[in-house]
């Protein structure tokens, strides 16, 4: 028994120096490994998160925000008649200002200065609407209305100003042609600024800024017409330049093309051509153009990653003597922070019923103008 538990003692014994043999060769092996460094000699070193560069980066959040465009909203002629007629001026946006004040920011182009004494007709091409009418657009949502374009003019530069003031009056900012003072920033160089506006006042070759601000977003808006006549190019360079300057979102409301026909076509012999002018507009500094005056939808060309939406058709119009008269389109689009997210852009399809009121379109009518208008699309 003796030498039994002498014979477990020794082998205890001889199993313990071999687990301290096999600790040792491996402790020895893991220091050659990760050897001990001198302070400054590690190649890789923890960052102090007070002296790091990095933590002087500022993290900006995200801000997501939505635009919604419009196509021609023209309170004239028969519209006219029935909303002083129903004294109901909220009648011809009714079914879709939801939509509209969803948005956090809504622009429209409004083809038809707002008058207090606005002749009653339903026929011809010299437009106006009741002044009541600019109540109803700020109560529908709408933040920026567009008034370049060929009928804003109709009843002379005074009543640009009279449409001017009633847009003001109800909270609602006008881009485009000026009938009053310019208000567009000072920014260096002082003196072209200056010169610009003094220029843009009474100028339908140039626009006022409007700036909107979203949150932390400077977004901001100018407003030409190429229709009946050529753009001063020159001028538009310089006030998009400036502008780009001090707006972080630049979007340029636009009348343009020739009318009644599905892809975009310059007006005449001597017309700007759009898909050329959108193209400038980019170019120069504008991070989309929105267009309109055909009256019937157009469509959507990303050029340098950059929307130009051609023509949205009928918002508010008595064009009921053709299908494609009576449809337009509202375009939604949702930016996180600067940047346009594509896959989520909204399309709503709308009609135009009782010669003027807007509605919704559903079912295969509204798949039909969503497939049409995502297979125009065009990426350069």
């Amino acid at each position: 028994m003796k030498k039994l538990a002498l014979w477990w003692w020794l082998i205890g014994l001889f199993i313990l120096i071999d687990c301290l043999v096999v600790f040792i060769i491996l402790n020895t092996r893991e220091k050659n490994k990760n050897p001990v460094r001198k302070l400054g000699a590690s190649k890789s070193t923890t960052i102090n998160p007070i002296s790091s560069p990095l933590a002087s980066v500022e993290i900006k959040p995200r801000i997501s925000w939505t635009l919604l465009l419009t196509g021609d909203v023209i309170p004239a002629r028969v519209v006219n008649q029935k909303m002083v007629a129903k004294n109901d001026f909220m009648w011809p946006l009714a079914s879709i200002s939801g939509i509209l004040k969803d948005a956090d920011l809504t622009v429209i182009n409004l083809e038809s200065p707002l008058l207090d004494v606005c002749p009653m007709t339903n026929e011809g091409f010299k437009f106006c609407g009741d002044s009541r009418f600019a109540q109803s657009l700020a109560k529908a949502g709408v933040d920026v209305a567009s008034l370049a374009n060929n009928h804003s003019l109709n009843y002379g530069w005074e009543a640009v100003a009279e449409t001017e003031r009633h847009l003001q009056d109800a909270g609602i900012e006008a881009t485009g042609f000026m009938g009053k003072t310019s208000v567009f920033p000072s920014v260096a160089p002082l003196t072209q600024n200056e010169i610009i506006a003094q220029n843009c006042v009474k100028n339908s070759y140039c626009s006022r800024l409007v700036i909107k601000q979203v949150k932390s977003i400077k977004v901001g808006f100018l407003g030409y017409n190429a229709v009946g006549q050529l753009v001063n190019r020159k001028l538009c360079e310089q006030e998009i330049k400036i502008a780009r300057k001090v707006v972080d979102v630049l979007v340029i409301s636009v009348h343009w093309g020739k009318e009644y026909v599905r892809a975009p076509t310059a007006e005449g012999i001597i017309g700007d051509d759009p898909k050329e002018l959108g193209h400038l507009f980019i170019d120069w500094g504008a991070d989309l153009v929105h267009g309109n005056h055909p009256h019937v939808i157009q469509g959507v060309e990303y050029y340098k990653g950059k929307p130009i939406f051609y023509a949205l058709g009928n918002t508010v119009f008595d064009q009921e003597w053709s299908p494609e008269t009576k449809r337009g389109i509202l375009i939604k689009l949702h930016l996180d922070n600067t940047d346009i997210v594509p896959d989520q852009t909204e399309i709503i399809p709308i009609g135009l019923k009782d010669y003027g009121q807007a509605y919704l379109l559903e079912d295969q009518e509204k798949a039909q103008i969503i497939h049409d208008f995502n297979t125009s699309r065009v990426w350069l």
